[in-house]
């Protein structure tokens, strides 16, 4: 066998330094622990959704809340990807009118509109036609609304549809105009929202009455945008930005995939997402049809709970009730209509925002934020979608490193909404992390050893706080291999450790692939503009063709490592059954403590 010398090439090590250097921090690595497996009543969770029970109900009952309790009416809840963990519900004092007889009780199984939530199913139920080969996210939107080929009479500067694909439309890349029909200034509703009586007092001039969209306008009597003059109209509206040039949120967008849907499957939209989404999930209260009167929330101030969308259905039409939606989103952390592949890639994120912390999905809108957990400054990731119609407001968000989905549905003032989402994520994410942590170090920490007395090999691994899954000890038939590790990594000796985080794939049944590296604790001091201070590279040394830095762990039934495979090493090590030797290792922080609410 080919023997490698101790003293590995100097040009190697330089090599391998830079690319170590370049792209490590002390920021911690996202991701760094498995979902935890969560249920109401876990370590913890009951007591957090106790106190969220009571603060949320005490703010509305009491009057202490942000927004008007007399006539805002919510529902919300929390679910992992089994099972709905926690959910509560008000009823306003004050309601609306009801045609058919009082409401119902108020709970988690009552009725409100989700507004531009409704573009997640749009576009679910594209990737669902991908799936079934009948179309390509790449394809021009021209090929599967053939209307828009025909420019005849179209503005000259209108938008060109054939570089206009079915993603640039999911994403907000498209370009193209936010509406047609709604939200114009010529709508009496619209002059009231910005509180003016006539256009033209504020100094827009007269127009003409064929300049006025004929349809669409939320007004009593006038009627919905048919498709052909949704599209008459496009081809009258030159585009905002070129194609892919920078995100703008479109309404028309989502109206447009709307249309390709019913083309591609000869259906309505309604049924689109009935039979691909709603009927194959249970979502048994979701409907694009209004629903009694009797079984929703109707707040009592100017709302949409009456009005027919029309052909804006695809982009904000659906009635749905808190229990549904959470039942929706944890279908889609579960990756119960797509696969993982397909799933993690809806997940990227398409196009960068003006604002460090947000990015255009597709549609989400995606935060980034380093202030959920008090003990850490890691990066975490939430897919947002919102929705906002006359006297409805809502959000689904998404958090796939927890597992974790929170609804929030309101009726009434909006803002309730923020203050309701914000108190649940302070109150919750702490906790939740906690459980990952307990769950990680019950199930890896510990010593491992060859059960061959004439090798001495071992590795020792514990989970340090918000880091997650660290090496603290690394022997290799006698040698210090986490000694040669870090000089190999960072020969200037700046203080570090080595990391390991979960790469979501395994080697068979019952095993999970993590995969080291080293981690700088302080940041590289460096006055460079193009500077990276992240970890973005794995799998630096190999030896024979197989990485040093991939462990692969073989769980029991009950999940708990028994083992831990070194491919680079050629070497399997039995976990330890000594609880004092596993317990000396195991070193968690103290619970912490939920963040503070700010109103």
């Amino acid at each position: 066998m080919y023997r490698v010398t101790a003293n590995l090439s100097r040009w190697a090590i330089l090599y391998a330094v830079f690319c170590k250097l370049v792209y490590s921090s002390r920021l911690e690595a996202a991701n760094p622990f498995p979902p935890p497996t969560l249920h109401p009543k876990s370590q913890g969770l009951g007591v957090i959704f106790d106190n969220l029970e009571r603060d949320v109900q005490d703010a509305a009952r009491n009057g202490s809340s942000p927004w008007l309790n007399d006539i805002t009416s919510f529902s919300v809840a929390v679910t992992s990807t089994t099972q709905t963990l926690w959910t509560t519900s008000y009823t306003a004092p004050i309601l609306g009118n009801y045609s058919n007889g009082p409401p119902t009780t108020m709970s988690d199984q009552s009725y409100f509109r989700i507004a531009s939530i409704s573009k997640v199913f749009t576009v679910l139920a594209i990737l669902l036609q991908e799936k079934a080969g009948n179309c390509s996210l790449r394809d021009p939107i021209s090929r599967h609304v053939s209307e828009l080929n025909e420019r005849a009479g179209a503005d000259p500067h209108t938008a060109e549809w054939d570089s206009i694909t079915l993603e640039t439309l999911a994403s907000q890349l498209s370009g193209i105009p936010r509406e047609y029909g709604q939200c114009d200034m010529t709508d009496p509703l619209t002059d009231r929202v910005y509180r003016f009586d006539d256009p033209v007092d504020i100094g827009l001039p007269p127009v003409y009455d064929s300049d006025v969209p004929p349809c669409g306008r939320n007004r009593p009597g006038t009627r919905p945008c048919s498709r052909k003059e949704i599209l008459d109209g496009l081809m009258k509206l030159p585009p905002s930005f070129e194609p892919n040039y920078k995100a703008t949120y479109s309404n028309l967008a989502f109206v447009l995939l709307g249309f390709a849907l019913e083309n591609m499957t000869g259906l309505e939209y309604a049924d689109v997402v009935r039979s691909s989404i709603f009927d194959p999930l249970g979502m048994e209260r979701a409907s694009l049809a209004r629903p009694p009167d009797t079984e929703g929330i109707i707040p009592s101030l100017p709302n949409d709970w009456n009005v027919d969308v029309g052909t804006y259905g695809s982009t904000g039409g659906i009635y749905t009730t808190a229990s549904d939606l959470a039942l929706f989103a944890r279908s889609v952390l579960a990756k119960n209509l797509l696969d993982t592949t397909t799933t993690n890639a809806w997940f990227h994120p398409r196009s960068f925002s003006s604002s460090w912390s947000f990015a255009y999905g597709m549609p989400w809108e995606i935060f980034r934020t380093s202030d959920m957990l008090p003990d850490s400054d890691r990066i975490q990731t939430i897919f947002t979608k919102g929705g906002a119609l006359n006297g409805y407001f809502s959000q689904l968000l998404l958090i796939p490193e927890y597992n974790l989905g929170l609804v929030v549905l309101v009726a009434g003032d909006g803002h309730a909404t923020r203050w309701l989402r914000e108190k649940v994520l302070k109150l919750l994410i702490p906790a939740v992390e906690q459980i990952a942590r307990d769950q990680a170090a019950s199930k890896l920490s510990g010593s491992y050893m060859s059960n061959d007395a004439t090798i001495n090999s071992s590795t020792t691994f514990e989970v340090s706080g918000s880091r997650g899954l660290v090496l603290t000890s690394w022997l290799s038939n006698g040698t210090d291999f986490l000694a040669q590790y870090g000089d190999m990594s960072n020969p200037k000796r700046k203080r570090g450790h080595v990391q390991l985080t979960p790469s979501n794939v395994s080697r068979g049944k019952n095993s999970e692939v993590w995969r080291a590296a080293y981690v700088l604790d302080e940041l590289l001091p460096s006055d460079e503009i193009v500077n990276a201070n992240l970890i973005v590279d794995v799998d630096i040394f190999s030896y024979a063709s197989r990485s040093l830095e991939e462990f692969v762990f073989e769980l029991d039934d009950s999940g708990r490592a028994t083992k831990v495979t070194l491919p680079g090493f050629r070497i399997t090590l039995d976990r330890q059954a000594d609880r004092e030797t596993l317990d000396a290792f195991v070193r968690l922080r103290e619970p912490m403590k939920p963040l503070g609410l700010t109103y």
